[in-house]
Parts: structure tokens; sequence; C-alpha cells
């Protein structure tokens, strides 16, 4: 197999409540520190798993620094994306103040944005950030927005530095690379289980959830993608596969079960999902007990 020297895992992390749903940013801070002694290339934070959409600007801000402190402003990823221009124009120029060095945003979400809505919010989002570097965050799914690979080679024009392509698998990742024809702009996929499958594609990497709780098998993968070594990425991807399946594909109540089973203080959920059952916490544990 071919060898992907420059592969990455960029891990997308949680954000911890106490029970009540206040957040908890000591226990926050816990798990960043935690998380910060595994080689990542990059975090992900205050996206979709970290229940942004839950949190206040200033807990959002607030969370992303502290991310900044425990695995250094060079490998966050501040994420400033809001349903409005106002609101993501707003939170660019505040975490620019507060010393990122990388950010990313979510296309506006809840109403269905126009080509041009879209087109001005990234242009006026890489403005604030002056010379910041923004990268695209796409995921129809959960924002009604929808950009077609066509829509994203212009949207690149704007300034954008990469993207992130979630709720989408490997040939639709392709397409988009396509649409790219061969600009230096890095693509990630949110899809976990296919790491290889889009590298091999083209694509810079994965920004993964599941890795925020169960990192080893994605750094495994990494690094067999890396030495071009197919056997011990066949081992590695089964591994990552099953991390994935024993967590509900990345469900937010089992990714807090696993941080618990780490030592991590227990976190409620502010997102509206069940709690995870006792019956499904001793399935976890046995499932992930070699994952760990």
């Amino acid at each position: 197999m071919s060898a992907y020297p420059n592969a990455k895992l960029i891990t997308a992390v949680p954000t911890l409540f106490d029970q009540d749903g206040a957040l908890d940013l000591g226990a926050t801070k816990a798990a960043y520190a935690q998380l910060a002694e595994a080689p990542l290339d990059g975090i992900f934070v205050a996206g979709t798993t970290g229940e942004f959409t839950t949190l206040s600007d200033d807990e959002r801000l607030a969370v992303c620094a502290a991310a900044g402190d425990a695995f250094g402003l060079d490998r966050t990823y501040w994420h400033v994306g809001a349903a409005s221009l106002y609101q993501g124009a707003s939170l660019t120029r505040a975490a620019v103040d507060r010393g990122a060095h990388r950010l990313a945003a979510l296309t506006p979400h809840y109403y269905a944005a126009t080509e041009s809505a879209l087109l001005s919010y990234y242009e006026t989002l890489v403005a604030r950030a002056a010379g910041i570097p923004v990268y695209g965050y796409l995921f129809e799914a959960r924002t009604t927005t929808s950009v077609t690979p066509t829509l994203l080679a212009r949207l690149v024009e704007t300034g954008l530095a990469g993207v992130k392509i979630s709720g989408a698998g490997g040939a639709v990742v392709g397409r988009y690379l396509a649409a790219l024809d061969g600009r230096p702009i890095p693509v990630y996929s949110g899809a976990d289980a296919e790491f290889a499958e889009v590298v091999n594609l083209g694509a810079a990497g994965v920004v993964s959830g599941v890795s925020s709780a169960l990192p080893a098998p994605f750094l495994e993968v990494r690094d067999a993608l890396r030495a071009g070594d197919a056997a011990a990425l066949a081992v590695a991807r089964e591994r990552a596969r099953r991390a994935v399946a024993a967590t509900g594909q990345g469900n937010l109540a089992h990714l807090k079960a696993v941080l618990e089973l780490r030592g991590i203080p227990a976190s409620g959920l502010r997102a509206p999902l069940d709690r995870i059952s006792p019956e499904e916490r001793r399935t976890l544990e046995a499932d992930i007990a070699d994952l760990l």
C-alpha cells in the first residue's frame, strides 16, 4: 500500500456539564489534560461533539480557551460558526482577541442559507479573522444548508484554509475533492470509521469525535497510514470500527460514559438525548476494555 505521511487525526472534543446542566469547566479541563497526553494532530472544540448549540457565546469561548491551554494554540481549532453572520462575526473577532490560532465555522443553520448568503458569511469571517486561518464546516443533515461540490469550490475562494465535511461517506467526500480540482485545500471527513478510505481518496484526514474518548485505535490507523503498513492498518481499522460501534456511532452519552471509565468526573448532557442505561454501560465497558 502507499504511505500517507501527512495523514492527520483531529479530535472533536466534548464539553462537560454537571448533573443540573451547568458548564463544568473543571471537569472539561481535566478531560482535555488527559487527552493532551496523546499525540493528536489537532483538536476541534465546541463543535457537534462539544454540544455547541447549547452553549452561550461566553461559555463557548471559555471552553475553546481551555482547550488552547491544554493542547497548545497551534493544535486547537476554535469553532465560531453560528446561525447568523452577526453572531459568527462576533465570535470570530472575540476568538482572535483571545489568542486563537485556528478557527472553524459551520455554515449558518436552521434557516437554509442561500449561495449569496454563504459567500458573504465566509468572506466576512475570513476578513474578521485578520489572517488567522478559517476552516469551513459542512453538515447538511444538521444545518439544512446544502453546499454542492461546485459551490464549495466557490466558497474556498473566499479565503478558507480548509474544510470539514460531516455526515457524508467516502463517495461524497470524493466528489468534493474532485470539484476542488487540485486546489491545495485540505479536506477532512467527519466519518471516524472511514479514516483510511477518505485518505486514500485524497482527503487530509478525519475530524473524529470517538477519538476524544478512545484515541488509541485512531492513532493506530493514522500511524499505519503514515508508515504504509498494510498489516498494521488492517488491525487498526478493525479496532477503530469497534470503537465507533461500541459508542453508538459517537453518541454523546456513550462518549461521556467512556470518559468516566477513564477517571473523568461524570458529565450530564445539555443536548436533548437519553442518558446511558446501566445495562448499556456494562455492555460498553466490556466492549471497549481493550481499546482504552
